[in-house]
């Protein structure tokens, strides 16, 4: 991965991280019937750090030493279909109907909210309001999916790894892209022994399906 490509993409994910925004579901949401656009953006696997380091250590770790065991990840799940099976599922149950979104999202160049905004309301950061008319729907539930594995640093030593989830949930109301709902849900597998055994990166691998395994239980107790 290029250096600079990486250092935008740390830059976006801790954007986002600072970005969070918790809207609890309210309990007459799920009794009126609606349209309900289902909107899941599963993000490639990556390599994400935290801990002490400045940009220089950033620029001079940034290896792909991890590439592989991405790669690996990548071939062995597939986050998304699971995901829009699931919240389908929830969703129906609870009395919505629910339509499909097959739209890409590109977070750089979708288009952010700047309508006007009311005292004591939440919006979303990204301006879904075109997909009512697109989609003909009442609302839109936007899941967007980070995942792959976390490095700890001090300066430029790795002091620990795990697999690691990221998934922010958001309901919109698209008569104002106002939040009907949003949750952020992190869920680390900390990664202990040797990680780097290919051909199969059994031990890290591991811990990537189970990060993933419990954003996923997670997520399926949010409409309770």
């Amino acid at each position: 991965m290029k250096k600079l490509n990486f250092l935008g993409l740390i830059a976006l994910f801790f954007i986002m991280m600072s970005c969070q925004v918790q809207v609890p579901m309210s309990a007459e949401y799920f009794q009126k019937p609606s349209k309900i656009g289902l909107f899941v953006n599963v993000n490639e696997p990556q390599k994400f750090r935290e801990g002490s380091q400045g940009l220089l250590d950033l620029a001079v770790t940034s290896g792909d030493k991890y590439q592989p065991l991405l790669d690996l990840a990548k071939k062995s799940h597939d986050p998304k279909q699971d995901l829009i099976s699931m919240y389908s599922e929830i969703l129906r149950s609870k009395g919505k109907e629910v339509v499909i979104i097959t739209d890409t999202f590109e977070p750089k160049t979708a288009e952010k909210f700047k309508g006007d905004k009311l005292e004591g309301k939440k919006y979303s950061n990204y301006d879904f309001r075109y997909l009512k008319a697109k989609y003909d729907i009442d609302e839109v539930a936007f899941v967007n999916v980070n995942w792959g594995v976390i490095i700890s640093y001090y300066s430029m030593i790795e002091t620990g790894r795990a697999g690691y989830t990221y998934i922010d949930n958001r309901i919109v109301n698209l008569n104002d892209n106002t939040l009907y709902f949003a949750n952020d849900n992190v869920k680390n597998a900390i990664i202990k022994g040797k990680w780097n055994t290919p051909p199969n990166y059994d031990n890290a691998l591991a811990k990537i399906t189970e990060a993933l395994a419990k954003a996923k239980e997670t997520e399926k107790t949010l409409f309770q």
